[in-house]
């Protein structure tokens, strides 16, 4: 009964296909599966869109990072050399450190490769007309003997740039370099990477999409294509019903541990408390019943001793298809119904006597064969031995007067031949006028 599906007003038709008959598509938006999927697809999606921003983010911040250490060993490197130390120091600063620069700038990959003087004049730079302008920013901490980078906003470009000081054979501060790459190099460099980021995006949430489907479908086959408030509807009827029907319903899984008892199953069965999960073996049950259940195999109203209780037990295994295997077991109390069967087959044996009497007996008008039908029919249908004795008037036909009369054994029959008592025939005694009166007198 627990196996079978509920039908009628409680649960809504879906649509029918009117070529193939088949129900409508399971992966429906208003289904439980297409509910799930869109709720997945837009949590994915935002994963998604987040792992991206995420990503394009720290690739910008690692852009910067590779830019000011590829700027800060470029300035580094031009600061320590000697030429730069000692053009500083000639009539012409800008005559031999506009050429170091230049080369500088090439060689390291920088945008730009600048030497200042102490007041932060330019003394060299990519840009011609900047030679002899001041540089923007605050260089104290350059004029302090600190080399340093930052990330610059100002004139004549936004940089990553790094600050080091030149110093002279006695360590005294006479100059600054600074080298950088512009923001808009390093933007350029995150533009060149986000077409593989987007890319990867996208096989991303394509296989999560694709795996999100997959789950989707297999929960539309399960669910029947219905939707949440179906689902739930469906299933507290089935609860209802299931607790309510006077059969105890077992559900074990392939394994044989126990999934599913219902109110009644517990009682019959007088199954512990947290049963459900735990193996049929380890329930106590009666033997008959518990080795049935362990075996998995399917019964038809077999009748097994629970306590005090008689219970008819059916198995069907489960599984067919793509469903779970397993067995399901019901249980039907049938006590009461074997004492009523009992008392049936009692009335229905006296009255089998009754038929057969009022068929068999009375045949003639013969008192002596009537008699000898009623012993026929009561052996052994009603009694063991039976004997009919009959008075003499009334074996010759006649109304019994009052006063003594010889009584004569006319009937004896007898389910076997152990007994005490004789026929009127092995009678010594018989006198030949009357076949009758073969007995001795009051014998019963």
């Amino acid at each position: 009964m627990a196996s079978k599906r509920l039908h009628g007003p409680q649960r809504p038709a879906r649509r029918r296909d009117a070529r193939t008959g088949k129900g409508g598509s399971r992966f429906a938006l208003r289904s439980v599966a297409g509910q799930v999927f869109l709720l997945q697809l837009a949590i994915l999606l935002l994963l998604v869109v987040a792992a991206t921003l995420i990503l394009a983010w720290r690739a910008h911040q690692a852009d910067i990072r590779n830019a000011r250490e590829q700027a800060h060993a470029c300035a580094g490197g031009v600061a320590a050399t000697p030429s730069t130390a000692a053009a500083l120091r000639s009539p012409d600063p800008t005559a031999g450190l506009q050429p170091l620069s230049l080369r500088a700038t090439r060689a390291c990959g920088v945008d730009f490769v600048t030497v200042l003087d102490r007041a932060g004049v330019r003394l060299s730079d990519p840009a011609p007309h900047l030679i002899g302008t001041r540089a923007s920013g605050d260089f104290s901490r350059a004029l302090d003997g600190k080399a340093y980078t930052e990330k610059f906003h100002g004139e004549p470009t936004d940089s990553a740039r790094a600050v080091v000081p030149v110093r002279d054979a006695d360590g005294r501060v006479i100059g600054i370099v600074t080298a950088g790459v512009d923001l808009s190099t390093v933007a350029a460099q995150l533009d060149d990477e986000l077409p593989w980021v987007t890319a990867g995006a996208a096989i991303a949430l394509l296989l999560a999409g694709g795996g999100a489907a997959l789950v989707s479908r297999r929960l539309g086959r399960q669910t029947h294509g219905l939707g949440a408030a179906e689902v739930t509807r469906m299933y507290e009827h089935h609860d209802a019903v299931l607790h309510a029907v006077r059969e105890g319903v077992l559900v074990l899984d392939g394994e044989r541990r126990l999934l599913l008892a219902n109110d009644e199953a517990q009682r019959l069965l007088g199954l512990p408390e947290k049963a459900l999960g735990r193996h049929v073996g380890a329930l106590g049950l009666a033997p008959g019943v518990g080795d049935l259940l362990a075996s998995g195999r399917a019964a038809d109203d077999e009748v097994h001793a629970v306590g005090e209780r008689l219970l008819a037990v059916n198995q069907r295994p489960t599984g067919h298809g793509d469903g779970p295997a397993g067995t399901v077991a019901t249980f039907r109390d049938t006590t009461e119904l074997r004492e009523i069967a009992g008392q049936a087959e009692g009335a229905a044996q006296r009255l089998d006597l009754l038929y057969t009497a009022g068929l068999r007996i009375g045949t003639s008008l013969d008192v002596v064969r009537t008699a000898e039908e009623l012993a026929d029919v009561t052996v052994p249908r009603f009694a063991d031995v039976t004997t009919i004795d009959l008075l003499d008037p009334v074996i010759d036909g006649r109304e019994p007067l009052p006063g003594p009369a010889t009584a004569r054994r006319v009937a004896l029959r007898s389910a076997g031949s152990a007994h005490p008592l004789e026929d009127w025939r092995t009678s010594a005694a018989a006198p030949a006028s009357h076949p009758w009166r073969s007995t001795t007198r009051g014998r019963r």
